[in-house]
C-alpha cells in the first residue's frame, strides 16, 4: 500500500506532455495555449480620439468659456479608420470621430457638446490642457509585450485578445483522449428498466462529463462484465484509441475483482495497488508503452474522489495547464467531524467562498456509495489519521 503522494508521483512520472496543433481561433474556446503570445505591434497603434469632437491645439483655448468662446476654422474631417489630410495649425480645428487618429499638430480633443458649429467655423466654450481627451499610442501595450502565456485556457476574453492582435490561428495542446471502461455484472445502462440486483452506470457518466469540464476528450467503451477476457479485450481495444485509460470497479480483493489481473494480461506494468486513503483505497496505477491506466473503485464517491486526487493532476501535466490542477484554499469549519479513523480520509464537503471561506461538513453524507453526497458538495476536505475537526478550526480544502 502506497501513500497518496507516492501514487501521484508514480502516475506523474509515467505521464507525458501532449503534442500541439494549430487551429483556427474560432475553434479554440476552452483549449490550452501551447505558446506565449506577444504583441506584434503597439496598441493603440496611433494616438487616437476617445470621443466625437474637434482636434485642436490646447494653447489656442486659453481662457475659452461660454461667455468668451475661442473661434476656429474647420479645415478637415476624420473618421475612425481614416487619416486626416490636413495638419492642425494655430486657430484651426479638424472635426474628429471616436477612435480616429489624432491629426498632426493637435494635442487635445474638445468634446462636441462644448462647441457650436456654423459652416466652416466652430466656437469652443472650454479651455483644455495639452493631451486632454487624448489616447496615447501604445498606452495599452507596446510591441513585444507578453499578452497571453502558455498554459492558459482560452476563454472568450483571451480569444478576443488574439483577434485584436491579428491572429486567426493559435497553437494549442491536443486534447487528452481518455478511455472509460466501467466494469461489473451489476452495472446497467441508463434508459432501460432496472432489473433486480442491478444499478445504473453513474460512474461512467460522471467521468465522461467531468473529463469534458477538465478539457479532455472522453470516450466511453462498452460495459465490461466480470470476466477476465472481456475486460482484457476492452482494454486492448481502448489502448490504441486513447492516451489514458480509466476504469471503475473490480479493483479490490473479491472473487470478481479482475481488473488488475486483466491489465497485466493486456501488457500493462502495475505501478502500485492500494493507496492509504479512505474512500477509494483499492485503486491501482499501471503503464504500457508510455500510456497510463488508472483503476478506480466502483463506488461512486470513492471513484470521484480518487479521480480528483490522481487523474486531475495527470491531465494538468499533460496539457501544461495549472488552471485545472488541484487547488487548495483555507477555510473555517462550520461544524465538526468527530469520527476518528486510523486512515487518512478525504470528505466531500460544501464550501461557501466569501470574505472568510466557510466549510460545512454535515451537508454531505460521507458514505462512499451515496451519489447524493455529490449533489451537496463542491470541495474535498482532508482529515489526517487519528484526528478530528472541531467547529471553528482553520482547515484546508481542495476546490
Amino acid at each position: 500500500m502506497v501513500s497518496l503522494e507516492e501514487a501521484q508521483k508514480y502516475l506523474l512520472d509515467n505521464s507525458r506532455k501532449m503534442d500541439t496543433e494549430i487551429i483556427n481561433i474560432c475553434d479554440s474556446h476552452k483549449r490550452v495555449l501551447a505558446e506565449d503570445i506577444h504583441a506584434p505591434f503597439d496598441n493603440p497603434p496611433f494616438n487616437k480620439s476617445p470621443l466625437d469632437g474637434y482636434a485642436v491645439m490646447a494653447e489656442d483655448l486659453e481662457n475659452a468659456s461660454k461667455e468668451n468662446p475661442a473661434i476656429f476654422k474647420v479645415i478637415d474631417k476624420v473618421y475612425a479608420g481614416y487619416v486626416a489630410k490636413e495638419k492642425v495649425t494655430k486657430n484651426t480645428a479638424i472635426r474628429i470621430m471616436t477612435g480616429a487618429p489624432i491629426p498632426d499638430g493637435a494635442n487635445c480633443v474638445v468634446r462636441q457638446e462644448n462647441t457650436e458649429r456654423d459652416g466652416d467655423v466652430v466656437k469652443i466654450f472650454e479651455s483644455l490642457k495639452p493631451y486632454d481627451n487624448f489616447c496615447y499610442k501604445a498606452e495599452d501595450f507596446k510591441a513585444g509585450t507578453k499578452i497571453l502565456e502558455e498554459g492558459e485556457i482560452l476563454d472568450s476574453s483571451r480569444v478576443m485578445s488574439l483577434a485584436s492582435l491579428g491572429f486567426d490561428k493559435v497553437k494549442v495542446y491536443k486534447k487528452v483522449r481518455v478511455g472509460i471502461i466501467t466494469t461489473g455484472d451489476e452495472i446497467q445502462t441508463p434508459g432501460t428498466a432496472l432489473k433486480p440486483g442491478k444499478i445504473y452506470n453513474s460512474n461512467g457518466y460522471f467521468l465522461y462529463t467531468r473529463l469534458i469540464e477538465l478539457g479532455a476528450d472522453p470516450v466511453i467503451f462498452n460495459l465490461a462484465k466480470d470476466d477476465s477476457q472481456g475486460i482484457q479485450n476492452a482494454m486492448e481495444q481502448a489502448f490504441d484509441k486513447c492516451d489514458i485509460l480509466v476504469t471503475t470497479g473490480g479493483v479490490s480483493v473479491g472473487e470478481k475483482d479482475l481488473v488488475k489481473e486483466s491489465a497485466k494480461n493486456a501488457g500493462y506494468e502495475i505501478l502500485f495497488w492500494k493507496v492509504n486513503i479512505k474512500p477509494g483505497s483499492p485503486m491501482f496505477g499501471a503503464v504500457k508503452d508510455g500510456k497510463l491506466l488508472i483503476g478506480l473503485s466502483g463506488t461512486p464517491v470513492a471513484a470521484s474522489t480518487t479521480f480528483e486526487l490522481t487523474v486531475r493532476p495527470i491531465l494538468s501535466k499533460m496539457i501544461n495547464c495549472n488552471e485545472i490542477n488541484l487547488k487548495q484554499v483555507k477555510a473555517i469549519a462550520e461544524d465538526e467531524f468527530t469520527k476518528v479513523s486510523g486512515k487518512r480520509r478525504f470528505l466531500r464537503v460544501k464550501i461557501e467562498q466569501k470574505q472568510e471561506n466557510r466549510v460545512y461538513i454535515e451537508h454531505a453524507y460521507q458514505s462512499p456509495g451515496q451519489v447524493h453526497t455529490m449533489l451537496n458538495s463542491n470541495a474535498i476536505l482532508e482529515v489526517k489519521p487519528k484526528t478530528s475537526i472541531k467547529k471553528g478550526d482553520l482547515i484546508e480544502v481542495i476546490l
